[in-house]
C-alpha cells in the first residue's frame, strides 16, 4: 500500500486524560505509538476561541488571517451576530498544494471544509462531525450516497439537541457516540485500503461531543458528578477514547509502512467559565451610555424576556420540535433567525464596550470609531487607555465563592495576533481562571454580580492539544512540547517532499524528524 501520511484527528481529545490512561492501560495504540514515535503538546488558539482552531491546523495561518473567530461572531461593520461559513474563511488547505503537485489525497470530516471541486481523490464534509459547518456532502458529488449506503447516517447529527438527564437517556447518548466512533472507523478503514493515497486525513469527532457533554460524569469534583449515574454507566468518556484507540489500530494494521500522525488541536475540561456575567460587569463600569439607549423600559423588559428564553431555548422547547423546525427550515434560515436572537436587543450601539458570543473564555469589543457604525471610542490614546482600564478591572475580579482570582489573564488581541482581519477578532479576551464554578464576581468598584451559567454543558474546551508521530522519518523516544497546531501542516509537507508556502505562519518540527531525512531532504519554500 502506497499511502505515504496518515493523519488522525481526535477533535477535543485532551491530552491530560490520553496520558492518564495510557499510563493505565486502557489506550494501548496510542501508547505504543508515544513509546515508538515522538509526540507532545500543542499550543492552539483555543484559549481564545476554537472557532479558528481547525482552519490554524490545515492553512497554518494565525487567527489574524482567518477572519475566523466563532461560529456565530460579530458582522463586520454592523451590530449583528452572523454565521461564518466555511467557504468564508480566509484560509486554504495545505492539501490544496498536495493536489497541485499531482498527489493523491483523502480529506474525511475535516471540521470548517468544504468539498473542494477538482480534487484529486476524495473529500468527505459533515458526515460525522462536532457542530457542523458545512451541509453534508462530498467530491464526487456522488461519493456521499455511497457513504450513506454503506454506512448510514451519522448517530450524532447534533450533540447539542440531546436532552441529558435520566441514566436512560445519558446510556442512549453515550452508546450513540460509540457507534459513531465506530462507523467512523470502519468507514476510514475502507476508504484507506480501497485506493492508494499520497495523503489519507480523516477526524473522529466524538472526543468533542463526549467532553461538552459527559465531563460531570467523570470529575469527581464537579458539582453536577453523578455518581449513580457513573456507577451504571462506567467511565463513559474513557470507552470511547477506547474505541477510537481500537480503530487507530486497524487503521495501522492496514497501512504499517506509512508515516501516522494523530492530533488534537485543544483538550476539554470543566466548564468554570464566568462570561455569562460579564455583560453586568461592563454594564457597572459605566460602559454603555443608557440615556441614548433607543429602549424603553418596557421593550427592555421584553427583549431581556425573550435572551432568557434565547438563553434556555432547548429546554422551554420540546426537542422533538426543535429537530422538526431545523428540518423544515433551510439551514441559512434557521441560522439567521438564531443569530438574530443572539443579538437583538441588544445596546452596543450606545456601548464604549460590549460583550460578544464565544467560547469559554469572555470576549468583548470595543465600539470603535472608523470601525463600528456608531462608534463612540477614539482610536489611539482613548482606545488603549480603555482596554487599560478595562484589564485592571476585569483581572481584579474574585470568586466569592473561592476568594480566589476569578480571571487569570485578559489579553489585548493586537497584542498577540497581527493580520489583515485582525478588526474581526474581540479586543479583549478575558481568560477564567476555570477552577471552580463561578455563579458570581465581586470587585470593590462593581460590588457583587451574580447569575446562572445559561451553558448547561459540563465540559468547555481548553487551549492545550497535543500530537503523536511514529513511522517512517520520524524519531523514536522524542517528547517535544514547543510545538503549535499551525506547525503540523509544514510539517506533514515537508515529510512528504514538498517545498513549504512561506506565507504560513507556522514552522516544520524538525525534532521530530530522524537526521537521515533532513540530510538528503533540505528545506524548500516557495
Amino acid at each position: 500500500m502506497k499511502n505515504s501520511v496518515i493523519v488522525i484527528g481526535l477533535d477535543a481529545a485532551d491530552p491530560d486524560l490520553v496520558e492518564n490512561w495510557s499510563r493505565e492501560g486502557y489506550l494501548p495504540t496510542m501508547t505504543s505509538l508515544m513509546t515508538r514515535g515522538s509526540w507532545g503538546r500543542l499550543a492552539s488558539p483555543a484559549e481564545i476561541s476554537t472557532g479558528p482552531v481547525w482552519p490554524s491546523f490545515f492553512a497554518s495561518i494565525s487567527i489574524a488571517r482567518q477572519g475566523r473567530f466563532f461560529y456565530r461572531q460579530l458582522k463586520t461593520g454592523a451590530y449583528r451576530i452572523h454565521k461564518k461559513y466555511a467557504n468564508e474563511i480566509a484560509a486554504t488547505p495545505f492539501w490544496l498544494k498536495l493536489i497541485q503537485a499531482g498527489r493523491r489525497v483523502a480529506i474525511i470530516d475535516v471540521p470548517k471544509t468544504y468539498p473542494v471541486d477538482g480534487i484529486n481523490g476524495i473529500q468527505i464534509v459533515g458526515w460525522g462531525v462536532h457542530s457542523p459547518n458545512w451541509k453534508r456532502s462530498s467530491f464526487p458529488p456522488e461519493l456521499i450516497n455511497d457513504v450513506l449506503s454503506r454506512f448510514g447516517h451519522y448517530p450524532v447529527p447534533n450533540c447539542d439537541e440531546f436532552h441529558l438527564k435520566s441514566v436512560n437517556q445519558y446510556e442512549n447518548f453515550y452508546k450513540k457516540l460509540i457507534s459513531g466512533a465506530n462507523l467512523k472507523g470502519l468507514m476510514s478503514e475502507y476508504f484507506l485500503t480501497h485506493e492508494d493515497w499520497d495523503l489519507f486525513l480523516t477526524v473522529f469527532g466524538e472526543p468533542h461531543c463526549a467532553g461538552h457533554h459527559l465531563w460531570h460524569l467523570i470529575d469527581i469534583n464537579h458539582p453536577e458528578y453523578n455518581p449513580q449515574i457513573s456507577d451504571v454507566l462506567g467511565n463513559v468518556m474513557r470507552d470511547i477514547y477506547s474505541t477510537i484507540d481500537s480503530a487507530i489500530s486497524r487503521l495501522l494494521n492496514a497501512a504499517p509502512e506509512s508515516t501516522f500522525i494523530i492530533i488534537s488541536p485543544h483538550g476539554m475540561g470543566p466548564n468554570y467559565s464566568g462570561t455569562h456575567l460579564l455583560p453586568e460587569v461592563l454594564k457597572r463600569l459605566g460602559m454603555i451610555n443608557d440615556s441614548k439607549s433607543r429602549f424603553t423600559h418596557l421593550s427592555k423588559y421584553i427583549w431581556g424576556w425573550l435572551s432568557k428564553i434565547r438563553d434556555s431555548l432547548t429546554e422551554v422547547l420540546p426537542l422533538e420540535l426543535i429537530k422538526m423546525m431545523r428540518k423544515i427550515l433551510p439551514q441559512k434560515v434557521w441560522d439567521n433567525m438564531t443569530c438574530y436572537l443572539l443579538s437583538a436587543g441588544n445596546e452596543w450601539k450606545w456601548s464604549r464596550a460590549f460583550c460578544i458570543p464565544g467560547d469559554f473564555p469572555g470576549a468583548i469589543r470595543i465600539n470603535l470609531k472608523g470601525r463600528e457604525p456608531n462608534g463612540l471610542v477614539e482610536p489611539g490614546r482613548e482606545y488603549d487607555a480603555l482596554c487599560d482600564e478595562l484589564i485592571k478591572e476585569l483581572e481584579s475580579l474574585q470568586n466569592p465563592d473561592t476568594g480566589r482570582k476569578a480571571v487569570s489573564e485578559v489579553i489585548k488581541i493586537d497584542k498577540l495576533y497581527q493580520g489583515e482581519h485582525l478588526w474581526e477578532l474581540p479586543d479583549l479576551i478575558v481568560k477564567w481562571t476555570g477552577d471552580a464554578p463561578i455563579r458570581a464576581l465581586y470587585s470593590p468598584r462593581i460590588g457583587t454580580v451574580i447569575g446562572t451559567n445559561p451553558d448547561k454543558r459540563s465540559g468547555e474546551d481548553k487551549s492545550e492539544g497535543f500530537f503523536i508521530a511514529c513511522g517512517k522519518n520520524i524519531k523514536s523516544g522524542q517528547i517535544f512540547n514547543e510545538g503549535d497546531i499551525m506547525d503540523l501542516a509544514p510539517t506533514i509537507l515537508y515529510l512528504m517532499g514538498q517545498p513549504i508556502p512561506s506565507d504560513m505562519d507556522g514552522k516544520v518540527l524538525l525534532e521530530i524528524i530522524d537526521e537521515d531525512f533532513k540530510t538528503t531532504n533540505p528545506m524548500c519554500y516557495v
